[in-house]
């Protein structure tokens, strides 16, 4: 079955947003500084295929960016004969490692493919990963591996990071709005270099931790002694991780970003309960009867988190979570909605979630009609011109990807791996917000490339949350 990928003619692979940056992508890269945030194109919209802010797959391949000597691809769900075509096409070196949950070959078949690497985690790797941990889990517990990262070895020893929100598959890389964050390549540091070679942010920290975290699989060795050698001073966002089991520092999931959030997130002006949340998923979880039970008393909670002074009045929350319509109307009509996760069965035991829901809309970014499976987070000022923070990341709304507490001994458990970059004005700009607004910029930064319009759309009375079993209800 190898035959099927070796042998893929590099002039039958298409992309059609490739075919305008070869050579050439690198200087996308240094256009879109200091964010390095895109989105995926969208194959029935050409309009997307030339925008500055939009990348594709292929284009993370481009040798302008480097000769590559090997590659990692950390996910849930990889498809090879997909994934190898991109190397085909762009003519870089197919030597990959990947750590996935579900691939389209069987493992006696991926033993036969030359220079790759593969490690397969499922539920019973994930509950002996918790024996590091020393407790015992819930025999009905469930865990994920959820993450969606990349990186990239190149022949001069730099390595590179890439942060995504799609699985590995020519599906999601359609249709659909995926979002990127591209680091800059980081080289090896000097040999007289005593630092640690982190960054302000303690971003090699973080990733190596995540990535040591996976007690010891064999094909993450090398990476992470990369890593390790490498100068990543020049990283200007933080590094969100999640890791399944029980947790008593701040270290993971929500309540790592609790921690940063009040170390560094500003409110320059207003009150801190008039600037609202925001939440932009592709999938729902299960929140209990109420608001209060877990959103408003833990997640909201830790995502309110600042250097201003703490409040008791309540902060906004919102979600963006496409409606039937949204869905219906894309341009994969319902099979687009395969990758928006949410159950008619759990929404009628919290219809209370529509007060806070918001429609899918984007209209400056030309991806109204594109199925989001991107997942974001992030707090705006009450005008919508300013923003304190944004989180792009593998993590859905829910207690699996961010964590939930144990009272009985304050810690908290997740049960999935996720990962997720966090943008910070600070670190990236030099000021207090990120603006949203190109007339209103004086001379700033450029802008932040925000996905989502605003102001919000609220769900009319009519309007419901897209949920895939309710076209037969």
């Amino acid at each position: 079955m190898y035959d099927d990928v070796d042998y893929i003619n590099p002039n039958t692979g298409t992309d059609n947003v490739w075919q305008h940056t070869k050579g050439n992508v690198n200087k996308k890269l240094e256009r879109a500084e200091p964010y390095r945030f895109f989105l995926s194109p969208v194959d029935c919209d050409p309009s997307t295929h030339v925008e500055n802010l939009t990348l594709s797959f292929a284009e993370l391949l481009d040798k302008s960016l480097g000769d590559l000597e090997e590659s990692l691809h950390i996910n849930l769900i990889i498809n090879l004969k997909w994934l190898y075509e991109q190397y085909r096409i762009t003519g870089q070196k197919d030597k990959i490692s990947i750590l996935f949950h579900s691939c389209d070959y069987e493992l006696d078949e991926l033993k036969k493919i030359p220079n790759l690497s593969y490690k397969q985690l499922r539920l019973p790797n994930l509950f002996s990963l918790q024996q590091r941990f020393k407790q015992t889990q819930p025999q009905n517990q469930f865990y994920s591996h959820h993450s969606k990262l990349s990186m990239f070895a190149y022949s001069d020893g730099s390595i590179r990071i890439v942060v995504m929100t799609g699985n590995l598959r020519k599906f999601e890389f359609t249709n659909i709005t995926q979002g990127f964050w591209v680091s800059p390549k980081f080289p090896l540091k000097n040999e007289d270099d005593k630092s640690d070679g982190d960054s302000k942010t303690g971003f090699k920290k973080d990733i190596l931790r995540y990535l040591n975290s996976y007690n010891n699989i064999p094909l993450l060795r090398s990476w992470i002694q990369k890593i390790e050698k490498a100068d990543f001073s020049e990283a200007n966002v933080f590094f969100i991780p999640s890791i399944p089991g029980k947790h008593l520092e701040p270290m993971w999931g929500h309540q790592y970003l609790k921690y940063i959030l009040k170390t560094h997130a500003c409110i320059p002006f207003g009150q801190p309960s008039d600037w609202p949340i925001i939440s932009q998923v592709s999938s729902l979880g299960i929140y209990g009867d109420s608001y209060k039970n877990w959103l408003l008393s833990e997640l909201v909670e830790s995502f309110s988190q600042s250097t201003h002074c703490s409040t008791d009045k309540a902060v906004n929350f919102n979600v963006i979570f496409p409606t039937m319509d949204n869905i219906l109307n894309s341009w994969d009509g319902p099979v687009g909605g395969s990758c928006v996760l949410y159950c008619d069965e759990v929404h009628q035991k919290q219809t209370w979630l529509k007060n806070y829901m918001r429609k899918w809309v984007s209209n400056s970014r030309n991806r109204s009609k594109a199925v989001p499976h991107i997942k974001t987070y992030c707090r705006i000022s009450p005008c919508n011109t300013e923003m304190s923070w944004f989180l792009l990341t593998s993590a859905n709304l829910s207690k699996t990807a961010w964590g939930k507490k144990l009272w009985q001994d304050r810690s908290y458990t997740i049960s999935a791996f996720e990962v997720g970059v966090l943008f910070l004005p600070q670190f990236l700009t030099g000021c207090n917000t990120f603006s949203l607004n190109q007339k209103q910029n004086n001379g700033r930064s450029p802008p932040f490339p925000l996905h989502f319009d605003l102001p919000l759309s609220p769900y009319s009375s009519t309007d419901q949350p897209w949920r895939v079993d309710a076209l037969d209800s």
